[in-house]
């Protein structure tokens, strides 16, 4: 769903972080959540990390069973802002929703970032134009992470993200 066309400054990428259960020691563990909608048998850590958000997805595939782990950053203010968003982004026109057929939020400045949400086949992305994907090889490609339906609602994904919300809306 990526758009290739760089629209803001990118910021600096944050420092990768190879293994889901080898943070760095200036990372915080803030959640884990196990997604197995669609087949999958995915791993989320949600770190605090360089003042950030980032989100680790671990799984193991191919044939010999390979470990990946996938990082997409956000600023923190994600944390309060994604399910309010989200919550806009999916009411009818009617009722102050976006218009009919619409497949993308504005872009939002969250904390300096430009982030959106955009419809996906079976969920959503939540994009981030601010940033380019850490594997991206010098090509611009907005760092986005998919979000199934099933993990959002089904598995508890958005009820823990608001929950992370509430107490980084406290701190």
């Amino acid at each position: 769903m990526s758009n290739s066309v760089q629209l803001y400054p990118l910021e600096q990428p944050l420092t990768l972080i190879n293994r889901h259960d080898k943070l760095p020691t200036s990372a915080t563990l803030l959640a884990e959540i196990t997604d197995t909608s669609e087949g999958r048998n995915h791993f989320y850590s949600l770190v605090e990390h360089e003042n950030h958000l980032s989100i680790l997805i671990s799984f193991r595939a191919g044939p010999v069973n390979q470990y990946y782990c996938d990082q997409y950053d956000y600023p923190l203010k994600v944390l309060s802002w994604f399910p309010t968003a989200l919550e806009e982004f999916r009411k009818p026109p009617v009722e102050g929703g976006l218009h009919a057929g619409a497949m993308t939020t504005k872009d939002i400045d969250v904390d300096g970032e430009m982030l959106c949400i955009q419809s996906a086949t079976s969920g959503y992305y939540l994009m981030n134009r601010s940033r380019t994907e850490h594997d991206s090889g010098g090509i611009y490609r907005p760092m986005e992470i998919s979000l199934s339906y099933d993990f959002l609602y089904k598995l508890g994904f958005l009820d823990l993200w608001k929950k992370l919300g509430q107490q980084y809306e406290k701190s």
